[in-house]
């Protein structure tokens, strides 16, 4: 088989490895294609005695990139050229972190030989996914972890290690396999490798089963009744005036709706409101208040934003606020990550005249701090032994952050909600992937999410990663349910991704010996 492969152009193999990694991430149900995917890549670095490792990963970068992320080029906030060219533009840029893979890779291969240059792709690999989490240019949509979001016993244990740790057993496995297929060792050796492959899965699955069978049998009180909304509306609709009224007659139709049943909270997507909520133009705000006073029930929901800063100038932001029955004090949260060529241009505040560029982003400025937020339980008072709920908010694209919402949890959050658009991108896999990536935020920090999506996937999922609840892309609707407040006291909420930073040192580690070892012949 060996010999068959090598006849295979390398860049063929490279690419076979990007488009079958591709086929794993959701929507596809394909998610057992990552255990081997990786292997075509791995053994055109040892063919190549590990040279060329930053062509290789960038090639394998830019594979995964445009499989991935090809919805960017049907942004329908811009010019179909400026979607293109953001969407181009983007690929590369993330390419470079495989690039920076395939480097360090190929340094230990050549310094250590062909068996540590294997062996170190999952420490390399998990380390620069871990690092390219962090900065404003931060992503995290393509990591390797988030093909196994269907696989909800398996990735229990990400709330001991974070999501990385998904990541390392992914890669592991192709390895171990790789080794099995074409390393020509003791039939020993490969029953050993084999005998490692059904431990990486058993004894997850193990713990995945106790941790779910517990939590079925739990009786907890801690009850939360909660409700939200799907408005399906056109985003660039939503903002012509002359819809504004039928726009926030649908919103309040909708909570209507879902407060048939009596509920503590009620969540409406990002940016629904398509007015500055603040300025109580037309008496939105007042007819809001009056609303869920009359329901009452409290309303969480995001709007723009913004803050004067002089007499001519101002701040805009992303924000979310909380509304609460009989009060016109506003709650808010300003989102803290923004999008790359979204929100904001890069490089903006250094180059004033790059905002003069229509990407589609919005120009926004970032927030600064999570807030945690509470309300009062009311419709199961006498039920529950704790009549309060505290909670925290993400906008859209920060719920692939883990480390965002790991702080709310740490500051006693027990619930997260996440207000989304992803209406943008159509019925691409965008939407998809970007609510499926939420089960993990509530499998890290053992807490339930409420995600409210203005063209879906809208879901409630519970402290352990199942949907209870779900309206599909492109629908019209609403959801109610009674969840369990959680408990964020897992090991990944208390001390972080210790697993993610342990592979950056493992990493930095055999980098520094590298400089004092000379090169294996």
């Amino acid at each position: 088989m060996l010999n068959q492969l090598n006849r295979i152009p390398k860049w063929i193999l490279i690419i076979i490895s990007g488009l079958l990694t591709v086929a794993a991430f959701p929507p596809s149900p394909l998610g057992f294609l990552a255990y081997f995917s990786l292997i075509p890549l791995i053994l055109v670095f040892v063919q190549d005695e590990f040279y060329l490792g930053f062509e290789k990963g960038f090639l394998f970068g830019v594979t995964l990139g445009f499989g991935v992320l090809y919805w960017l080029a049907f942004n329908k906030g811009t010019e179909w050229y400026w979607a293109f060219l953001s969407m181009t533009s983007g690929v590369l840029f993330l390419a470079l972190n495989y690039g920076v893979i395939g480097i360090l890779i190929g340094i230990i291969g050549k310094r250590f030989g062909k068996t540590a240059g294997i062996w170190s792709f999952p420490v390399i690999w998990v380390a620069i996914e871990f690092i390219r989490s962090f900065g404003s240019l931060g992503f995290t949509w393509s990591n390797l972890c988030y093909t196994q979001s269907n696989a909800i016993q398996l990735i229990q244990f990400a709330s001991i290690t974070g999501p990385h740790a998904v990541s390392f057993l992914i890669i592991l496995v192709n390895v171990l396999i790789c080794n099995i297929i074409f390393d020509p060792v003791s039939h020993k050796r490969k029953l050993s490798y084999i005998t490692a492959i059904l431990l990486l899965f058993l004894i997850p699955e193990i713990y995945g089963l106790s941790v779910l069978q517990k939590s079925n049998r739990m009786n907890d009180s801690r009850t939360v009744c909660v409700g939200l909304i799907q408005p399906n509306v056109d985003p660039n609709a939503k903002w012509n005036s002359k819809y504004f009224k039928n726009n926030m007659q649908l919103l309040h139709d909708l909570t209507d709706s879902v407060t048939i049943e009596a509920l503590d909270l009620v969540v409406w997507p990002e940016s629904a409101t398509p007015t500055y909520l603040r300025r109580n133009r037309r008496h939105s705000l007042d007819k809001i208040i009056d609303h869920i006073s009359t329901l009452d029930v409290s309303l969480v929901t995001g709007v723009p934003d913004y803050e004067l800063t002089s007499s001519e100038e101002y701040k805009a932001y992303n924000a979310v606020f909380l509304l609460r029955p009989n009060s016109h004090n506003i709650e808010s949260y300003r989102k803290i990550k923004l999008v790359p060529l979204g929100e904001y241009v890069p490089l903006s505040g250094v180059f004033p005249g790059l905002n003069n560029l229509n990407l589609g982003q919005g120009n926004f400025d970032a927030g600064e701090e999570v807030n945690v937020f509470q309300i009062p339980l009311k419709v199961k008072k006498a039920q529950s032994s704790d009549t309060t709920l505290f909670f925290t908010t993400v906008v859209c694209y920060e719920s692939t952050f883990p480390y965002i919402v790991r702080e709310g949890a740490r500051k006693g959050s027990e619930m997260l909600i996440i207000v989304s658009n992803d209406a943008w991108f159509g019925f691409t896999s965008a939407p998809f992937l970007h609510a499926e990536i939420s089960r993990f935020r509530a499998i890290e920090n053992r807490i339930p999410v409420v995600r409210s999506a203005n063209t879906g996937v809208s879901m409630i999922i519970d402290p352990y990663g199942r949907v209870l609840k779900r309206i599909g892309l492109g629908k019209l609707g609403w959801l109610s349910a009674e969840i369990q407040q959680g408990n964020p006291k897992t090991l990944y909420t208390k001390f972080g991704n210790w697993f993610g930073c342990l592979c950056v040192l493992i990493s930095s580690g055999f980098l520094v010996t590298c400089f004092f070892k000379r090169k294996k012949v």
